[in-house]
């Protein structure tokens, strides 16, 4: 029982697996920080909602979109790029996502909302989308600093959440908050790392895809759950994995699997479920293990625990972050940095992209 050892589990440098065990200091904190939040337009000022961010900023625009979706009061999207879509006007609410302030498609986004003069809320913790943003009358949810930001979900979640309730966007969340505390609590003490393997259905299935190429699959809201699980593996495990949803990819990605040569004995899928899906959903779920299971490594089944919509994306997504945690101490590689990312943003300074058109200079 390797994940049981703290030498094994001593290859996270970082602590990020640690981390996770303050989730509901954080929730507490990001709950009243955006409770508190001052905001100078009222909720009949958004007409629809655009979500801007990137990377492990925008996960929590997809968590909400999809979680949310069919009690939505208002259209919402998820906007990831440098170039507003042409309907987003002076009604259009823009969320701003940037955990470190300086995403620069996100810096883009925020001048173009200005230029607009459209509603806007900013959640980060500095750089300009702070500083020269926040001197423009963008009201800013100011978050701890200091993480990668994959790891600060629960910061750029948990106020998103608050503040579209506040302007009527998604309906009132006190009782669902409440419960999706408990659920927060729950989940640390069932996949954390003080619980023995034996009893730890998320160290079992890092065991279960250390030297696998995770798929992971969602329907209707888990949908924006998948896509974090394969994020998670990319850039904490190191490792490739692949997300679809159905039921999409049953008119397409399944025909993949007639023929998989050498990757069916490398693909384990993974389908993430929600008890409250689609009768059909879950018959497509049924009859796509049966089709593709002969042809991959393995299927696993993993249905999401809670009170509540919110209680249940939020237990499969810290199921998610331990999982991909527990494999990268199985692998033995350090979790926290991402080499690639470095290199990329160095790569793209040293072209002379030294300044975002329609942002301000550093």
């Amino acid at each position: 029982m390797e994940l049981d050892l703290p030498e094994v589990l001593a290859v996270d440098r970082a602590g990020l697996i640690d981390s996770i065990g303050a989730s509901l200091d954080t929730f507490d904190s990001a709950r009243a920080g955006a409770e508190a939040l001052e905001l100078p337009f009222p909720p009949d000022a958004v007409q629809d909602v655009l979500i801007c961010g990137m990377g492990g900023s925008a996960i929590a625009g997809d968590l909400i979109a999809t979680t949310y979706y069919e009690r939505l009061r208002r259209p919402v999207q998820v906007h990831r790029g440098y170039y507003l879509p042409g309907w987003a006007g002076e009604n259009t609410l823009h969320l701003l996502l940037s955990y470190s302030g300086e995403t620069e498609e996100t810096l883009t986004s925020a001048m173009q909302a200005l230029e607009r003069e459209a509603p806007a809320i900013a959640v980060t913790s500095g750089g300009k989308l702070d500083t020269w943003y926040g001197q423009h009358g963008v009201p800013v949810m100011r978050i701890p600093g200091g993480m990668q930001p994959r790891m600060a979900l629960m910061h750029m979640l948990i106020p998103s959440v608050v503040l579209l309730s506040r302007l009527g966007v998604i309906p009132p969340q006190d009782e669902e908050l409440d419960a999706a505390r408990r659920s927060i609590a729950a989940a640390i003490d069932a996949y954390g790392p003080d619980r023995p393997t034996a009893a730890n259905t998320a160290k079992q299935l890092a065991m279960r895809l250390a030297d696998r190429v995770p798929l992971i699959y969602g329907a209707e809201a888990t949908t924006g759950i998948a896509y974090r699980w394969k994020c998670q593996f990319n850039e904490n495990a190191k490792q490739p994995s692949f997300w679809g949803v159905l039921p999409e990819l049953n008119h397409n990605e399944i025909v993949g699997f007639e023929e998989p040569g050498a990757f069916g004995d490398l693909a384990q899928v993974i389908i993430l479920r929600d008890p409250r899906q689609h009768r059909q959903v879950e018959r497509r779920i049924q009859l796509t293990k049966e089709i593709i299971g002969p042809r991959v490594h393995g299927v696993i089944s993993l249905e999401a625990e809670g009170e509540t919509p919110l209680a249940r994306m939020l237990d499969l997504v810290l199921l998610g972050d331990y999982v991909s945690l527990y494999t990268a101490c199985l692998r033995r590689v350090d979790p926290e940095p991402v080499e690639s990312i470095r290199l990329l943003k160095e790569g793209l300074a040293s072209t002379g992209n030294q300044r975002v058109e329609g942002t301000p200079l550093a």
